[in-house]
C-alpha cells in the first residue's frame, strides 16, 4: 500500500486499516507468530527531510519462550506509536504495509520468558535450569594426578 507524498496535505493524512498475518512472512519456526490481522491508525506528516507517522498499532501474536521454547499468546498494543523515515530525493512514495510490518517486529519484546507475561505460570524450562544450577553447586570431584594440567605436565 503505497502512500504518495503528493497525497499528504500540510495538516497530515489520516489512514486506518488492517493487514493480514501473512505480511510478516516469517518462517514456521520463528519465535514470533502473528495469529490475527494487525490494526493500525496513523496520521502521516511530510517535511522536506522526513515522513513522520503518529498513531496506534494493535495485533495478536504468539511468542516463543526463550527458556521452555513453548509459544504463548501475546496482545501487542501500542497506543501512542510514532516513527519517522528519511525522505530521499529520488522517492515519491513509501510502502505503509512494509513500514507497519517493520514497526511491529521492532516493538515486540525480544528474549521473552513466559513467566514474565503469564503471572500464574511456572516455566518448565526455568524450573529445570534452577534444578541444574542447584546441582552445579556440588563440589567438584577430586582429580587424580593433577587433572588435565597434570597430564600435560607429565608429558616431559
Amino acid at each position: 500500500m503505497h502512500i504518495f507524498f503528493s497525497e499528504i496535505p500540510d495538516e497530515g493524512l489520516y489512514r486506518e486499516g488492517e493487514f493480514p498475518p501473512s505480511i510478516f512472512d516469517l518462517a514456521p519456526d520463528d519465535p514470533i507468530r502473528a495469529t490475527e490481522r494487525v490494526h493500525y491508525k496513523a496520521t502521516i506528516y511530510l517535511t522536506e527531510e522526513a515522513i513522520l507517522l503518529h498513531g496506534q498499532l494493535h495485533g495478536r501474536f504468539q511468542l516463543q519462550c526463550g527458556t521452555c521454547l513453548e509459544y504463548f499468546d501475546y496482545e501487542a498494543d501500542f497506543p501512542d506509536w510514532s516513527t519517522d523515515l528519511d525522505r530521499l530525493p529520488e522517492e515519491d512514495s513509501f510502502d505503509l504495509r512494509e513500514l507497519i510490518r517493520e514497526e511491529f517486529l521492532l516493538l515486540l519484546p525480544a528474549h521473552v520468558y513466559c513467566e514474565d507475561f503469564l503471572p500464574d505460570r511456572i516455566c518448565p524450562g526455568a524450573a529445570l535450569m534452577e534444578q541444574l544450577a542447584d546441582e552445579s553447586d556440588l563440589p567438584e570431584p577430586p582429580q587424580e594426578n593433577g587433572g588435565t594440567w597434570g597430564a600435560l605436565e607429565n608429558l616431559n
